[in-house]
């Protein structure tokens, strides 16, 4: 049974949780309309946290878990993420993360001193830059840690800002359809985004055109060689003004001695 299966209200006990008394709430400020079909539904200071856990790596996989519980309205059940907690001490890379046992360590310990009485309803973790699917190893640990019918896999991109929530049985997984309970604003604005491409290119930065060391040192030299040469001109016609009496306009006597 899958959280797109409708569940009667006199159903027997599901993954441990008897669904003909479920605890009431009620759901306040959703993203979408309610229907009869079990439904999951996250809060948005949940995904929050998510997003800032998942864009705080955004070149290795994280990890953790989805922590809340099952209720009912006057609609039908639903299971509510209201909490994470993150996966200290998981073993991430690009392309995989590992719960390790200090990981699930750290979870217990979690659970037990915040939220001792609610359940784990799923895990997250991220694709940096891999898109949002499960792969077979995901649904493998799916299946074999997070595989009561309640529970949920929800993978991020933290590159793009997408994100979607899972079940898999079987071998495969199955993307579902879920409502956000708006109790906080979103903080990640590229999650609007539907496709990466949509993101807008950095402009190009227009740097100014340098003149190089060499070609204002060779300048230099050229006028530097320039004076020298004419004042040795000017030196050369006074000697011969005095040595040979050679006659020279009065213009070149008066700049030879000026």
């Amino acid at each position: 049974m899958g959280l797109t299966q409708t569940i009667e209200q006199d159903a027997n006990v599901v993954g441990g949780i008897d669904f003909a008394r479920l605890p009431q709430r009620e759901l306040v400020r959703l993203s979408g309309e309610r229907n009869p079909a079990f439904q999951a539904v996250i809060r948005q200071s949940a995904l929050n946290r998510v997003h800032a856990h998942g864009d705080s790596s955004p070149r290795t996989e994280v990890c953790g878990v989805l922590v809340g519980d099952v209720y009912h309205d006057e609609t039908g059940p639903f299971v509510l993420v209201e909490h994470i907690i993150e996966g200290e001490s998981a073993n991430g890379s690009a392309g995989q993360v590992t719960f390790t046992a200090a990981t699930w360590q750290h979870i217990q310990l979690e659970m037990d001193k915040h939220y001792p009485d609610l359940r784990i309803v799923g895990w997250y973790h991220t694709h940096p830059g891999h898109g949002i699917f499960l792969s077979d190893m995901d649904i493998f640990l799916h299946e074999s840690f997070f595989g009561l019918p309640w529970q949920m896999a929800l993978v991020y991109d933290p590159q793009s800002g997408q994100e979607s929530i899972f079940d898999a049985s079987e071998g495969k997984s199955h993307k579902l359809e879920y409502l956000v309970e708006a109790d906080e604003s979103s903080t990640t604005q590229i999650a609007q985004l539907k496709d990466p491409q949509e993101v807008p290119p950095p402009p190009i930065p227009v740097t100014p055109k340098r003149r190089g060391f060499f070609g204002t040192s060779f300048r230099l030299m050229i006028a530097v060689f320039g004076l020298s040469m004419f004042a040795a001109m000017g030196a050369l016609i006074g000697v011969l003004i005095r040595l040979q009496n050679v006659h020279i306009p009065d213009w070149i006597q008066r700049m030879t001695r000026g």
